[in-house]
This record gives C-alpha cells, sequence and structure tokens, in this order.
C-alpha cells in the first residue's frame, strides 16, 4: 500500500510540473497578438485623395497627424507625411492661421516642394487690402534668381526691411500704428521691382513675428506689382538677415 501511495505521490507531482509550461505557453500566445496589432497601427496607410493641410500656433497638422515641432524627429515626421501624399506635381492646398510661426509654414513650404509641388496656394485671413491667397512657390523649385531680385522681411520691432538678394543696404520703414507700415513699404517695393528684369521675390520674417503680418508684407509685394513682372513669390526657408546676401537651400 505504502508503494502505491508513493507511485501516486510522484505522479501528481509530475503532473503538477508540466502545468507552468502550458501556461506560459499561453501568456506567451496572447503577448504576441498586441504586438502585431501595434505593428500593424503603426504603418497608417497612405491618403489616396488630399486631406486638409494646415499650420496653426501649435504647428503643422497635416491630415489627421499633428507635427510637435519641438520634438526631435519632428524634421523626420514632416518629410515622411509630406511624401505619402498624393500631390502627384499639382499645387497643393495650405490653411495657415494668423498665429502660425513663420519658420513652421516655411518648412511645410519647403517639403512640399521637395516633394514635388511646384506652387503651394497658401490661405489666411490677413488684411482686407491684401489678397486672401497666394500663390507660393517653394524654395527648392527655384534657381539662378536674378542678383537684382527683392528680399523683404518684417523685423522685430515690426518695422520692414527691403534689399537686392546679392545683398546691400536694405530700405527700412518704421513701424506704422498698428504694426507694419505696408504703405510707405509699397511705395518701395513698386520701384524696387520696376528697376529689376525679375519675376522673383522673396519675403520672410522675423522669427519672433506672427505668420499675418508676413503673410500681409507678401500680399503687399503682390498689390504693388502693377505691371504684373513678378510671377514666382517664394517663402525663404531659412529667416534671413536683412541686407545681407540671400543664399538659396541655406
Amino acid at each position: 500500500m505504502r508503494c502505491f501511495v508513493s507511485v501516486l505521490l510522484l505522479a501528481l507531482a509530475t503532473a503538477s510540473c508540466g502545468d507552468p509550461k502550458a501556461s506560459g505557453s499561453g501568456s506567451g500566445a496572447s503577448t504576441g497578438a498586441p504586438s502585431q496589432t501595434a505593428a500593424a497601427t503603426s504603418q497608417a496607410p497612405k491618403p489616396k485623395s488630399m486631406p486638409n493641410l494646415l499650420v496653426d500656433a501649435e504647428g503643422p497638422y497635416l491630415g489627421m497627424e499633428r507635427v510637435r515641432m519641438q520634438d526631435p524627429n519632428a524634421a523626420d515626421k514632416l518629410t515622411k507625411l509630406v511624401k505619402d501624399l498624393p500631390i502627384e506635381g499639382k499645387p497643393v492646398t495650405l490653411l495657415v492661421e494668423k498665429k502660425a510661426k513663420v519658420a513652421h509654414v516655411a518648412a511645410v513650404v519647403t517639403e512640399l516642394g521637395k516633394a514635388g509641388a511646384p506652387k503651394v496656394i497658401i490661405k489666411t485671413d490677413g488684411r482686407n487690402d491684401v489678397p486672401k491667397e497666394l500663390n507660393v512657390v517653394p524654395e527648392p523649385r527655384v534657381s539662378s534668381p536674378p542678383p537684382c531680385s527683392i528680399a523683404t522681411m518684417v523685423l522685430k520691432d515690426f518695422s520692414t526691411a527691403i534689399w537686392p538678394i546679392r545683398g546691400g543696404t536694405a530700405r527700412k520703414h518704421s513701424k506704422g500704428m498698428a504694426g507694419p507700415d505696408l504703405s510707405n513699404t509699397g511705395q518701395q517695393v513698386k520701384k524696387d521691382i520696376e528697376a529689376c528684369e525679375s519675376s522673383v521675390a522673396f519675403f520672410s520674417s522675423d522669427e519672433s513675428i506672427d505668420w499675418e503680418l508676413a503673410f500681409n508684407l507678401a500680399g503687399t509685394v503682390v498689390v504693388n506689382d502693377d505691371k504684373k513682372k513678378i510671377d514666382t513669390l517664394v517663402l525663404l526657408s531659412q529667416i534671413p538677415v536683412a541686407g545681407r546676401p540671400v543664399t538659396l537651400g541655406k
């Protein structure tokens, strides 16, 4: 009888030793499923039609994806999102809110150009005396503009500066009653456009200036181009220094 009990206990012990393996195997199967699901969801499908493209005060918002420009991988994420867009060599519409940062707008426009967009139609609710949308050519689509082509920007103190892209003395106009003095700036822009055989003009602003003011300045260039010589309006990819040569792609 003692022998039978010993054999029975040994059998039970052996069976219980096998249980952890069985339960461990089940646990392994369950942990595998979430990782496969995560991998599937991380590869979002490319959009088949052009989604809404927006830049607001927080940065670019392309389709359903927010790009937080302060993040270390922001540039790579922006490049990937833009590459996935169905641009197909056609102009792209970009909505930009007044309080957006100029650097963020420039980054999106530049990437759109690299991805094949010949023009970016930027829509902003600016001043009533400037257009509500501007046809902007991305900087990567421009090469060898005439050295006398004008560059203009809004400075940190809300004054404006106009100078040739080859460099030279910047003609500045002090701040007006409620922002940049676009009236006198426009008159100078008109003279400089007429004095140069160029169809290209560049614009930007200090990084502390809201996008609305840069947009209004660019609109002022368009409005004061009486002979409609400018067919290539370019938002610079990097914020320039007034009076210094403008080097594209730097």
